[in-house]
């Protein structure tokens, strides 16, 4: 084990006592509480108050490395993970979220690494999430069959998850099979109809097949749904041309 790791992990003064525990879990209630509506930084300062009563609890940790990840701060993320897994680690749910945090840094055989070591674990209890994951970063290294197969493991777990058909659906875009690609990405609309990401993919398959009503239906949704300027821009440009055609 690392020097400065040791240093880290024996820096405690003294070990908490049972009252400390509970008052660590209780601000882990209420982080956990903040965090299910939607508001960060009040399950951050939870989060936070509950580690520095017990920094040997291993859901803070992984609370605390979700938030930098939502955050954007992937190195912070991959730390506090790491400190959890440090403490446990047969944590699956924070192997699986550190797969997630390496992902977002771009390093896919890293994240790839972490995916595979959660579903290792028999006890992993959600191992779509682990598969679907690996899928993704199977996709974005250009290992199209293997994507094809982690992602097909994750539907037979979970058959209705948008995310995970959206990305099939990107692999049979890669694949050149148009077909499959429309079928998923259909379905994955099935599931989230405001799935604009989705929406996007189909227009342009629609549109290089020279299907200009479908594309046209698909590129409206994109431009009145759509967070993304450059895509609602585009898309926009899209329908004009679209109508101009008829």
């Amino acid at each position: 084990m690392p020097l400065l790791l040791c240093l880290f992990l024996f820096s405690c003064s003294t070990a908490p006592t049972t009252e400390d525990i509970k008052k660590a879990e209780s601000h882990n209630k209420r982080g956990a509480s903040f965090l299910s509506n939607g508001d960060l930084n009040k399950a951050f300062v939870e989060f936070q108050e509950a580690l520095k009563i017990n920094p040997e609890n291993k859901e803070t940790l992984n609370y605390l490395g979700y938030i930098s990840y939502r955050y954007g701060k992937n190195k912070e993320a991959v730390s506090y993970y790491k400190k959890a897994l440090a403490i446990d680690q047969n944590y699956s749910e924070a192997v699986n979220n550190l797969g997630v945090a390496y992902a977002a840094l771009e390093q896919w055989d890293e994240a790839s690494l972490q995916f595979k070591t959660a579903l290792k674990d028999p006890t992993y209890r959600t191992p779509d999430l682990a598969y679907s994951n690996l899928g993704f970063v199977n996709y974005m290294k250009g290992e199209y069959g293997e994507a094809e197969k982690a992602l097909r493991e994750a539907l037979v777990r979970n058959p209705v998850s948008a995310r995970t058909m959206y990305v099939l659906g990107l692999v049979y875009i890669k694949l050149d099979d148009d077909r499959l690609a429309i079928d998923s990405l259909m379905k994955a609309i099935g599931m989230v109809p405001d799935y604009v990401d989705a929406h996007w993919e189909l227009a342009n398959i629609y549109l290089r097949s020279g299907d200009k009503a479908r594309a046209l239906k698909h590129f409206e949704v994109v431009a009145e749904k759509g967070e993304d300027a450059a895509k609602v821009r585009n898309a926009s440009e899209h329908i004009q041309n679209l109508k101009y055609a008829y």
